[in-house]
Formats: structure tokens, C-alpha cells, sequence
């Protein structure tokens, strides 16, 4: 166990910071943006541009949250903000796939199978790697840049994670734009960005199909 992790330390240092940062980044962002909102909703369409590129890194690099993004482009763009917020989810998961791979390098997959019995349990898995990115991906649990970081090191394919990605992303995409373009005021928005029954039990059910369709899909690899 202790190999385990020398062999892997920057590796989980890093999955550490990608969930963590968020939190602390976001909270800035809230605070400019109260006291700008005014301002942002001047921006014009270059500007805009802008502010995706940059999101698509701050997510890619865990300093913002997919549904933070979402939530405060549906606050000020409504429901025109999809396609950008779309595109730039594409392009964080992108970029945190190949950082999270020049990072790690197959030293974590390596080590792991390793391990007695789990590289049989991890090959049974790769069959189901389409289903289970979507199902991860599906959940607003599982921190977007911890997956990123998660599925890469795991050595899943490129492609099979950047479509299964966006197909599972796309549900709470949708629900955290709309919960945007319902609030009346940011700092409420942001404070309490599950309120009201539709969003909460939207939530519940991603959570419980996404928990229950990875449950089944980790017990039939252990039972292959």
C-alpha cells in the first residue's frame, strides 16, 4: 500500500486539489460578479467568447464548477447560453484528459494492476467504459475535474469519453441553465442553487439512476 501511493503521490495530490479548488475559486467569482452584475450583463458576443474560453480552463483545472458555470450562464444569457456552455464542457473535459494523462503517464493503472485480482476486475470494466462514463458523468456528485483525472488515469479512450461525457452531462446541463434563468437574484442563485421541488427531485433521480446503473455495472464485472 505504501508503494501504492509513493509511486502515485503527485498524481493523488492532484485529484486532492481538483476537489478542493473549486469551492475556494467559485467563491470569488460569486462575490465580483454580485458586485459587477450590472457590467456582465453589457457584455457583448466577443466578450462572451472570452469568458467561455477562459471557463473551459478554469473548469478543465478544477478552479470553477461545471454547474456553477451553468447556473450563472443561465442567469444572464438564458437558455442561448447552451451551445457555449456545451462546447466549453467539451473542451475542459478535453484538456483535463490530456493534462490528467501527461501528469500521470499509466503509472496509476499501472500500479493498480498490479494488484492482485484487480486487473482482471479493471478489464471486465473497460467493457462497460461507455456506460460507465455516462453514468458518472450523469451524477452532479462526482466532481467534473476528479473524473476527468479518474477516467484518463484509467485509461479509458479518448473518444469513448468525450462522447459518453457530453450524453451524461447534458441532463444537469440542462437543469442547472434553467434553474438560471428562474432566479430572480444572483446572490440567491448561488446560495441556493437547488431550491424548489423540480430541481431537488431532478437531482435525486440523476443521483439514483447514475448510483444504481454503476452498481450494476461494478457487479457484473466482479461476478464475470
Amino acid at each position: 500500500m505504501n508503494s501504492f501511493f509513493k509511486q502515485n503521490t503527485f498524481s493523488l495530490v492532484y485529484a486532492f486539489f481538483l476537489g478542493v479548488m473549486p469551492l475556494v475559486v467559485s467563491s470569488s467569482i460569486t462575490v465580483w460578479v454580485m458586485f459587477h452584475e450590472a457590467n456582465i450583463h453589457q457584455f457583448d458576443l466577443s466578450t462572451w467568447t472570452m469568458v467561455y474560453a477562459a471557463a473551459s480552463l478554469t473548469m478543465a483545472f478544477a478552479l470553477t464548477p461545471t454547474t456553477f458555470i451553468a447556473l450563472l450562464s443561465g442567469y444572464f444569457l438564458g437558455w442561448q447560453a447552451l451551445i457555449p456552455v456545451c462546447i466549453s464542457y467539451w473542451l475542459a473535459s478535453w484538456i483535463g484528459y490530456i493534462m490528467a494523462a501527461k501528469i500521470d503517464g499509466g503509472r496509476l493503472l499501472s500500479a493498480l494492476e498490479e494488484r492482485e485480482g484487480v486487473k482482471e476486475l479493471l478489464q471486465n470494466l473497460q467493457k462497460q467504459e461507455f456506460k460507465i462514463i455516462l453514468l458518472a458523468r450523469l451524477s452532479p456528485v462526482l466532481p467534473f475535474a476528479v473524473s476527468n483525472l479518474l477516467f484518463s488515469c484509467s485509461g479509458a479512450k479518448l473518444k469513448n469519453f468525450l462522447t459518453a461525457g457530453f450524453i451524461g452531462m447534458l441532463p444537469r446541463t440542462l437543469l442547472s441553465i434553467w434553474v438560471g434563468t428562474q432566479a430572480k437574484e444572483i446572490k440567491a442563485l448561488v446560495e441556493h442553487p437547488s431550491e424548489g421541488a423540480v430541481a431537488q427531485v431532478a437531482i435525486i433521480l440523476m443521483i439514483g439512476i447514475s448510483l444504481y446503473g454503476l452498481f450494476r455495472v461494478v457487479r457484473k464485472a466482479i461476478g464475470e
